[in-house]
């Protein structure tokens, strides 16, 4: 009987420590038989995901995921009801739990990467750029013994072999795009049996491979393209981190900041929730071993009962807890959440960061230079903790993410920390403590609260912009600040997107309704087809009308200097600044930089515009071991003197050896290596001088870098400098990781007059100024000196008028190509003027002028006309004229205002450009006034074009989104139903009677034609492909895509045109126009092949070919060699339309513009262009052929002709020259530097 009672009392405790479970395990088993019905659907998906996922955004998988699950349903395949995330079936929440104690971020896109990567077959190669995937990987997989190494490092066989033998896992860390050949067996699991091992091969050796070995391949790479065996042996995974995952891990790095208690408490209950997790998953798997694993009658096994007792109680007290933890959790949210905006803020800011390189190589930023950043500014913001504080403890992102890492607390002091957390009394609960804890301030109030975020959003957005500031071009820091400001009121939806796009594209009307003859008498054809489409939005419906109805108070708005700072006409004056935007680029494109301006200053404050001084101090006291300074050469600037002046100041100098400068250049590769591993021991600070001329050597530099950032001497300090590439801003001249963790300065000097004549004169001195050996030398030194200083200062000046080649839309009304003029050529003229003055008794103008125009200064020039510019400023500077008359005054002017100064002293001539230089003009440098608005119109249309490319493009590692791709379908569609049928030139040539030198040129620009249209054709029809999802999508169809969706010419379309580095014309107007040639070409070859009556010049792919058939045709009507042939240009009273019969000698062509002059119908010669009028149209020009002994330049101008106001293509600039009739010196002309236009981009 007792035992019996025994008996009955052990299955009462049985059951009852199983009755609770009895019930869920049938629950489990009846939805296992559930799944086992949809297992095939849900496996396939699941398999699906892990396979071919892994390389793609957070947004496209999404996109890919609902459609497969639209397909498997499609087909019938069986399915989960409701299914939507193949993560269900993946993985569960304990796994989850235990990456997330490992250190992977808990974003969404961080859970899907490492689900990819456990339950990949294939060794996974992670994209990550941010660094967040290998902190985890390193974590993760170092029980497994994991070994790191690096590409092409003498170490990396010999690790990789070892490791395969013991079965260890290795990573191969920072890898470019291509790998070593050596290592292919390996990523693609080439093995082979030898009796009972498998072994691999590499390079000449066979190693025993064991099935434990585990390969991880990483790369910082965000974009990178391999080839598709590497992509098909191994998994992409794409860990670049998304928006929404960083706000959630700068709200971590926020509220650690403001809120320390809160976030510790966070950090805990975070790793409360995951031990809860993941321990109760272990009992249940224990309970049931247990149970499987007992034998005999369980109802007699003691031990057994009470284990599962234990079990059962433990359980059931986590399962409580974690319901206390989470209902806490969602109380601590609550107030961690209040600081939310701070972190969406960080965010978007390094996003904006992010897309940076698309303008420039150089602008480069990684995320935990961003987060250092970042964690500076939540510092500093007034009212904070650590205000003031620039002493503040940094923070870096791998601390972030290792604090998930720590040990538990006990459950009751998190609770209890808590609790205290939500009164306001956030003291850290530290009960093994001898001292006692100061009492920390209590939590803010609401009022204070509102305030401290204000300041943090304020102080944090402009700490990160002036951080990034320092490092741009002085032409990039608007576009910045522009993409900045649109970013945060897009954000606030403070401005309606589709303003937003009309103000970056400003589509113009292609057929606009007629404009009136009240309009037409001020408003050009191009600023109506502008305003035009602006009817179209909400709210802009009646401008047409309006401006129409008001056309004086219009016509005088517009003809104001400055129309941006006054009041629009009627009620349009009260609305919107950023609405006003949208008309002042239609009727004023000249202005709206100006007006942009303003507006973000008005917006984020004049701190944004206006730029502290440079101060090297401050920005050298950021460096440190691991953040090099990275200096951005200009002509005329270098830091060697700054770093050491402030090095001086820290008792560092080249005498105590602390520190060290190295110009760099052939055989410096040995010292500057010395040097970096003695200071990376000792400590010590380094400048490396011209480090893009080592490109051989930087990859070195990189990694000593890399190096130096972990194992380095406090005090190590490195500073480099590199000259960017004119007009390739993405020469890859600084490795990436280099320059995405340095801090960037761009000290680039003032390019006004003043400021170049104060360095100019600079050069010389009191002493150089009194060498020559006569009194009569000397003046005439001092004066031809002066005169050579205006001549530098008015090259450097020019540039910013334009550099055609590289400039993408920009103008190359300065110059046709960039030159490097530098003080060198100054001072070597300084001294070739102090000889031959020594050496001649008069003074050798002729001589001089050849010297610093042909050879110092002219040695930089390879285009013909910017030659002739730079010699006729000397023509016109260094003359007699700039000699004093005795003791009268020169009467040279060297610009309108400012005549040549005496030469006295050298403080009175230093003294005389303070005082006596008129301000900065373009006619100063001889020039228009319309000069600059033609440059501010430039520089607005290259701002528009640089957001567009930067906000608007497609992004990397998985496409662009659905708008995106929507827009290019949609566009595809258009063009490809638009594009005419190539040219049938079987038929064509076999009309053609006699091949006439016209005839030829008829037959190749359709041959060309075709092969653009064909092309064009080609790659559209592919591009349909791709989208369709029937070919891969290669480099040059995402490019083709990326033109279309942001309305640019792509390249491939444009490198069957011209050899030009960018087409200047939008996509649609582009596409117009290749459009129209056709139509002219069909004309012109059908039939009999005639030449049209009065040919469209700027409608031919060769128009130097058509202007040299014009001599040919005449040099064979009168039997002359061709090379005694040249041609004059008259340009006629008459209007294509009255043309309607061949010339009589030549022939007729039009469709030219002028720009830098006008040409005036009445007296038949060329004037200065009227105010606000850049481009003025040319009346029909006849050509016509002369010999040699006719043509003379006898009062005309000789005029370039280039395609357009870029006047740059790689090979050969100019199309032709013109004689164009004038009653000025051609001087006058030359220095303005007018030039006749194909296409005018501002129509």
């Amino acid at each position: 009987m007792p035992k019996c009672a025994v008996w009955r009392r052990l299955t009462q405790r049985l059951i009852t420590a199983l009755a609770s479970e009895g019930q869920r395990w049938a629950e489990t088993v009846q939805q296992l038989r559930k799944d086992y019905q949809v297992l095939t659907g849900d496996m396939l998906l699941a398999a699906a995901f892990v396979s071919y996922a892994g390389p793609f955004t957070s947004k496209f998988r999404a996109l890919l995921i609902a459609d497969w699950i639209r397909f498997l349903r499609e087909k019938g395949a069986p399915m989960t009801p409701g299914i939507t995330d193949p993560l269900k079936v993946l993985v569960d929440d304990a796994g989850v739990a235990s990456w997330v104690r490992e250190g992977l971020p808990s974003d969404p896109t961080s859970v899907q990467n490492g689900t990819i990567l456990v339950n990949s077959e294939r060794w996974p190669l992670l994209m990550d750029p941010q660094l967040q995937g290998i902190l985890w990987v390193k974590e993760r997989e170092a029980k497994n013994q994991l070994k790191v190494v690096r590409m092409g490092a003498h170490d990396t066989a010999t690790k990789m072999e070892r490791a395969i033998e013991a079965g260890h896992s290795v990573l191969i860390e920072n890898m470019g795009e291509t790998i070593d050949a050596v290592l292919n067996p390996v990523i693609t699991r080439s093995t082979f049996k030898k009796g009972r091992s498998l072994f691999v091969k590499m390079g000449d050796k066979e190693v025993e491979y064991n099935k434990n070995f585990r390969l991880l391949l990483h790369t910082k790479l965000g974009n990178p393209h391999y080839p598709p065996e590497i992509q098909a042996e191994t998994t992409l995974i794409n860990f670049t981190v998304t928006e929404a995952g960083l706000e959630d891990q700068l709200l971590a790095l926020v509220v650690n900041k403001e809120r320390p208690d809160l976030e510790e408490t966070k950090t805990q209950l975070i790793i409360q929730n995951t031990e809860f997790t993941i321990k109760l998953k272990q009992l249940e798997d224990e309970l049931l071993f247990k149970l499987s694993a007992a034998e005999g009658d369980i109802t007699e096994d003691v031990a057994l009962i009470e284990s599962l007792e234990e079990s059962k109680r433990v359980a059931d007290e986590i399962s409580e807890k974690v319901v206390q933890a989470r209902e806490t959790e969602e109380s601590i949210n609550e107030n961690r959440n209040k600081y939310r905006a701070v972190a969406a803020r960080g965010a978007m800011l390094f996003f904006l960061l992010n897309s940076l390189n698309k303008i420039h190589a150089f602008y480069q930023y990684s995320l935990n230079a961003f987060v250092t950043v970042f964690a500076r500014a939540i510092d500093v913001a007034p009212g904070g903790r650590n205000s003031g504080n620039n002493k503040a403890k940094p923070m870096t992102m791998q601390q972030l993410q290792k604090q998930v890492t720590a040990k538990p607390e006990s459950f009751e002091t998190v609770m209890e920390m808590a609790r205290r957390s939500s009164v306001g009394h956030p003291e850290v609960i530290n009960e093994k403590a001898d001292d006692p804890v100061d009492e920390p301030p209590i939590a803010p109030t609401p009022e204070q609260l509102e305030i401290r975020l204000k300041n943090l959003l304020d102080t944090c957005t402009y700490v990160v912009y002036n951080y990034t500031r320092r490092g741009l071009f002085d032409r990039d820091k608007l576009i910045v600040l522009t993409l900045l400001t649109f970013q945060i009121l897009l954000n606030e939806k403070s401005i309606n997107e589709e303003e937003y796009q009309a103000l970056c594209r400003s589509t113009r009307a292609a057929s606009p309704p007629p404009i009136t003859d009240d309009l037409s008498r001020w408003m050009s054809e191009s600023q109506w087809a502008a305003l035009h489409p602006l009817t179209t939005l909400q709210g802009f419906g009646t401008l047409a009308k309006d401006v129409e109805k008001a056309s004086e108070e219009w016509e005088r708005w517009c003809g104001l200097e400055a129309s941006e700072k006054a009041k629009m006409p009627g009620e349009w004056g009260k609305q919107a600044p950023f609405r006003q935007l949208l008309i002042i680029r239609a009727l004023k494109p000249g202005r709206i930089t100006n007006a942009l301006q303003n507006f973000c200053e008005s917006i984020m404050g004049s701190r944004y515009v206006n730029q502290e001084a440079f101060d090297a101090g401050t920005i050298m006291a950021e460096a440190s071991r691991s953040t090099p300074l990275f200096f951005i050469l200009f002509p005329g600037y270098s830091p060697s003197k700054d770093i050491e002046a402030f090095a001086a100041s820290q008792d560092r100098t080249v005498k105590n050896g602390k520190l060290t400068l190295i110009a760099m250049g052939q055989g410096q590769e040995g010292p500057a290596e010395a040097v970096l591993d003695k200071y990376t021991k000792e400590g010590g600070w380094v400048f490396l001088d011209n480090v893009h001329l080592m490109q051989g050597w930087i990859p070195s530099l990189e990694r000593k870098l890399e190096i130096a950032a972990e194992t380095a001497h406090p005090e190590f300090r490195c500073f480099f400098s590199a000259e960017p590439i004119n007009g390739a801003p993405q020469a890859k001249i600084v490795p990436e990781s280099i320059l995405q963790n340095c801090i960037k300065i761009s000290n680039e000097p003032p390019s006004d007059m003043k400021s170049n004549m104060r360095r100019a004169f600079a050069a010389f001195s009191t002493e150089s100024c009194d060498r020559p050996s006569t009194e009569a030398k000397r003046t005439a030194f001092k004066s031809i000196l002066f005169g050579l200083c205006f001549y530098h200062s008015l090259l450097l000046g020019r540039k910013k008028f334009g550099t055609g080649i590289g400039s993408g839309a920009g103008s190359g009304l300065g110059f046709c190509r960039g030159y490097s003029f530098n003080m060198g050529d100054l001072t070597t003229c300084g001294d070739v003027l102090f000889n031959y003055l020594e050496a001649n008794l008069q003074v050798p103008y002729d001589d001089l002028r050849y010297m610093f125009g042909e050879v110092f200064y002219g040695g930089h020039i390879t285009d013909d006309f910017d030659r002739r510019c730079c010699t006729t400023y000397l023509e016109v500077l260094i003359r007699p004229e700039i000699m004093p008359d005795g003791e009268n005054p020169p009467t040279l002017e060297l610009a309108p205002g400012f005549k040549a100064p005496m030469p006295t002293s050298y403080e009175a001539m230093q003294n005389y450009i303070e005082t006596a230089l008129p301000a900065e003009s373009p006619i100063v440098y001889g020039m228009h006034p319309n000069a600059e608005l033609s440059l501010l119109t430039s520089q607005g249309e290259t701002l528009f074009k640089t957001v567009i490319e930067v906000s608007g493009g497609g992004g990397g590692g998985g496409g662009s989104g659905g708008g995106t791709e929507a827009l290019v379908r949609s566009s595809l569609q258009n063009f490809m139903q638009r594009l005419p049928e190539p040219f049938n030139m079987v038929e064509v040539e076999a009309r053609v009677r006699e091949k006439t030198p016209y005839v030829v040129v008829a037959l190749q620009e359709a041959v060309r034609m075709n092969g653009l249209l064909e092309e064009m054709k080609r790659s559209m029809e592919e591009l349909q492909l791709g989208l369709d999802g029937a070919l891969n999508m290669s480099d040059k169809m995402e490019k083709l895509a990326q033109g279309i969706a942001t309305n640019a010419v792509p390249a491939l379309w444009m490198a069957m045109v011209s050899t030009r580095f960018q087409e200047v014309y939008s996509l649609s107007s582009w596409y117009q126009d290749i459009l129209k040639r056709y139509e002219q070409l069909a004309a012109w070859t059908a039939g009999s092949i005639v030449t049209p009556n009065c040919v469209w010049l700027p409608g031919l792919f060769n128009p130097k070919a058509f202007l040299t058939a014009v001599m040919q045709t005449y040099a064979r009507q009168h039997r002359l060699p061709l090379d005694v042939m040249k041609f004059r240009t008259d340009v006629t009273q008459r209007t294509v339309d009255s043309i309607t019969e061949p010339a009589e000698v030549g022939c007729f062509i039009h469709g030219l513009c002028l720009e830098g002059a006008r040409w005036d119908r009445e007296t038949g010669c060329l004037r200065e262009s009227l105010p606000n009028e850049l481009h003025p149209a040319l009346p029909v020009v006849q050509v016509v052929p002369v010999t040699v002994d006719q043509f003379s330049l006898s009062g005309y101008y000789s005029c370039p002709v280039y395609t357009n106001m870029q006047r740059a293509n790689v090979y050969s600039p100019i199309v032709s020259t013109f004689t164009l009739r004038t009653e000025d010196h051609a001087h006058k002309w030359v220095l303005a530097s007018v030039a006749v236009l194909l296409q005018d981009e501002l129509s």
